[in-house]
């Protein structure tokens, strides 16, 4: 079966190969990775054990921040390496996760690359962020006797209709996971019925919960304040916006401004590499913008505009009003939990199915608002501003979601203990 998936995946990318060409030389987020992804560059193991944490992106590499730091107090006598699929999750890596052995692309499915990279770096473990499938590294991992763990693990709406129509092969091609740790029921039933048994399956809730309530250090936010300094006027924010979104709140903004003329507006796209397209869309509409990268020391325009990796976390405790992107297009929504975590309440679209459970307990709780299209954010931000007692509550609602729910964390290093412990690598401290 893993030879047949092989094959189809040599087929795709052999007569996809002239669009990976042009994108690989057009797209700098695509250059200098592709010796890791083939499997070359990666440090041979000494006798030191090592756990491999994988996460595909920015949002999943931030959630394996406690994880990390967590193991390395349980079970200080393995080094952890980390891949991840992106150059911004790999940047996010650098910069805030310390204490790595070192940080590699996630490479390419083959088996022959797959065996060569994993003789090189000899886990004990391999720890999976968030359901990332990959048949040939679990198959490698399978004959090489190393264990493998999902865990944050969800299943979209549009993930599974697919995976249950291919459920034969996905039976076997997840055979070689030891455990899977999902954030619900729903995330549960949803891999058992793609061919996962029940025994192999945990729910633990959502450690990107912990990880909300876990503060920037203080060294991050005086860098911070060198950039841009003290602002001391209310802020707009819009976190982790898709195209599209801006054009919505900049109309929005312009608008509320006219009532609330100290108002300013921060964006933070979800991909830095579209400031220069924002900042264009920006300036059409007639407003001044300056950018993070080019600060030093003061934000004198009405937009600031985020164009690098690494600060939304630390903006979070500048803003008033926050709209989480990835919700007013089918995209599934970005994570609202950070926001929430500093006692905001977060306005997003309709399409929030990467969130699903968040929303709606956010919502339920009445720490957020949903919002269709320009005309309701409005009303929701004029609303924010002239009831400034809604606004304080619904904040202290939401930051009781994020407190209640916290806990995944600890569950999910029950298991990956227990493991480790299989393995020979009894926890130095189990309560870490």
């Amino acid at each position: 079966m893993i030879h047949i998936y092989s094959l189809l995946l040599f087929v795709v990318i052999l007569v996809t190969l002239p669009y990976w060409i042009w994108r690989y030389w057009t797209t700098p987020k695509y250059r200098g990775t592709l010796l890791e992804r083939l499997g070359f560059g990666i440090p041979q193991r000494d006798a030191t054990p090592r756990i491999w944490i994988h996460a595909v992106s920015v949002g999943e590499t931030l959630a394996a921040q406690g994880l990390i730091n967590t193991l390395k107090k349980s079970h200080p006598q393995c080094e952890q390496v980390f891949s991840t699929v992106t150059k911004t999750g790999r940047q996010i890596a650098q910069d805030k996760i310390s204490g790595l052995a070192f940080i590699f692309h996630l490479p390419l499915d083959f088996l022959w690359i797959t065996r060569r990279v994993m003789k090189r770096i000899r886990p004990t473990l391999i720890i999976i962020l968030e359901t990332e499938l990959w048949p040939g590294l679990f198959a490698t991992a399978a004959l090489l006797k190393v264990p493998v763990v999902i865990i944050n693990g969800r299943i979209s709406p549009g993930s599974f209709k697919n995976y249950r129509r291919i459920r034969f092969f996905m039976r076997r091609f997840l055979a070689p996971v030891r455990l899977f740790i999902m954030q619900s029921a729903m995330d549960a039933d949803r891999m058992e019925a793609i061919g996962v048994s029940r025994q192999r399956i945990r729910v633990s809730g959502n450690i990107k919960y912990d990880q909300a309530l876990i503060r920037p250090s203080a060294e991050a936010m005086a860098e911070l304040e060198r950039r841009i300094g003290q602002p001391n006027t209310p802020i707009l924010l819009a976190a982790s916006t898709h195209p599209g979104e801006e054009e919505v709140v900049l109309k929005v903004y312009r608008r509320l401004v006219q009532q609330h003329p100290s108002l300013r507006l921060i964006i933070v796209p979800r991909h830095p590499e579209r400031g220069t397209a924002v900042t264009t869309l920006i300036q059409h509409h007639g407003l001044a913008v300056q950018a993070l990268s080019q600060s030093r020391g003061v934000w004198e325009t009405p937009v600031l505009l985020v164009d690098q990796v690494g600060w939304l976390t630390r903006i979070y405790r500048l803003a008033h009003l926050v709209f989480v992107g990835g919700s007013l297009i089918a995209h599934g929504g970005q994570n609202m939990l950070e926001a929430a975590s500093w006692g905001l309440p977060t306005a997003f679209g309709p399409h929030t199915f990467n969130f699903k459970d968040v929303s709606r307990l956010l919502l339920e709780a009445g720490g957020a608002a949903r919002v269709e299209h320009e005309e309701d954010l409005f009303s929701v931000f004029s609303r924010w501003l002239q009831e400034p007692q809604t606004h304080e509550t619904m904040g202290q609602a939401a930051r009781r979601v994020v407190e209640t729910n916290a806990g995944a964390l600890t569950r999910t290093m029950m298991e990956i203990n227990a493991i480790l412990e299989e393995e020979g690598y009894a926890p130095i401290d189990p309560a870490a």
